[in-house]
């Protein structure tokens, strides 16, 4: 395929198996699931389309994004909305032939309802495997510990995720305000959740520099980096980022919008990648950045001169990088080169 995108070349990136590691469920709701929420609320009499949500939805600066995501927040009214809220964030990434998920939640959004972590967890358990058996689509559940609230109500959401270890929950994160709160206080209850069994991962290095990754690696011990953007700011960490391979979940069209990168060009992901630096692709939250994860694979091949070997090598990536046990993987890469084989075969 040559960088003249053709609409046959859409079509086989659409097509391509893949795999998120970096999407918030809450930041991925199909837009119409989520003006039938508004409406439900009686927001529906400003918000009738589709369109007045994506307006509505249109933000200026990542302050004004969180701002945003907060009024989001406040469409679901009741905890058991997160079923079907999650069959339908699945039901939109099968289309996508996306076969394996690991989607974080923030169910400390929702105090303003009153919600509880276990009334959430459940819901997203319920609707994840409605989806799996509906669609074929695995999804494992990572619990964003929110680093605005603090390491005292961190430490009481791990304990609340807990029960859920193994039985659709597979991981902690931290996301939040990274510039206001640096990953370093969360150090014990990071120690804590790897002694129960919880796979570990933080966003650094988005929008706070190279200093947050490191603290992230050191201190928390995470075996995942959420975006990493700014790695680059010290030479020191690329080296040790590339040695031991530790995985950075990119987020391409999300650093544009939240003005963390000035375009895609200036974006990371292809000097990391030619520096040999374990690079994921992903959509964060694509419904508030107006983008999938087609779209995003779309953007490196057109805007950033990535080739389908790269594009491949890039999927391989997400396996090695996943939480799946090495079986699962071994079983994912031999089922995603199959289809690969076949794809080329018919495009290209």
């Amino acid at each position: 395929m040559t960088k003249d995108i053709s609409s046959k070349a859409q079509q086989f990136l659409t097509e391509i198996p893949k795999i998120e590691l970096h999407l918030h469920i809450e930041g991925a709701i199909p837009m119409q699931t989520l003006l039938d929420l508004a409406k439900r609320d009686g927001k529906g009499r400003t918000l009738k389309t589709v369109n007045d949500l994506r307006r509505k939805l249109t933000f200026r600066d990542f302050p004004h994004f969180i701002e945003l995501w907060t009024w989001m927040t406040t469409l679901v009214k009741e905890e058991s909305d997160f079923e079907e809220i999650a069959y339908q964030v699945l039901r939109e990434l099968r289309k996508q032939n996306v076969k394996y998920v690991e989607a974080s939640y923030s169910p400390g959004d929702y105090w303003r309802q009153g919600f509880s972590v276990k009334g959430i967890t459940e819901s997203l358990i319920e609707g994840k495997e409605r989806a799996r058996r509906d669609f074929g689509i695995r999804c494992e559940l990572i619990i964003d510990l929110i680093r605005d609230h603090g390491p005292e109500k961190s430490m009481q959401y791990l304990d609340a995720a807990t029960p859920y270890l193994g039985k659709g929950v597979i991981g902690i994160g931290l996301g939040g305000s990274e510039q206001n709160f640096p990953p370093g206080p969360y150090t014990p209850v990071y120690k804590e959740a790897k002694k129960r069994g919880f796979r570990l991962t933080a966003h650094a290095g988005e929008v706070a520099g190279a200093e947050s990754i490191w603290v992230a690696v050191k201190e928390l011990g995470v075996e995942r980096i959420g975006h990493g953007v700014r790695a680059k700011e010290d030479p020191r960490l690329v080296e040790f980022l590339q040695e031991k391979q530790i995985p950075l979940d990119m987020c391409v069209t999300s650093n544009v919008r939240t003005g963390v990168c000035e375009s895609v060009e200036a974006h990371p992901i292809k000097e990391y990648f030619r520096q040999g630096l374990m690079v994921t692709v992903n959509s964060d939250d694509p419904t508030m950045f107006s983008t999938s994860i087609s779209q995003e694979y779309l953007a490196l091949t057109q805007r950033l001169g990535f080739s389908v070997v790269e594009l491949r090598r890039l999927i391989a990536n997400g396996i090695y990088a996943s939480f799946m046990s090495e079986e699962d993987k071994q079983a994912m890469k031999s089922q995603f080169d199959s289809e690969w084989e076949r794809l080329e075969r018919n495009y290209c």
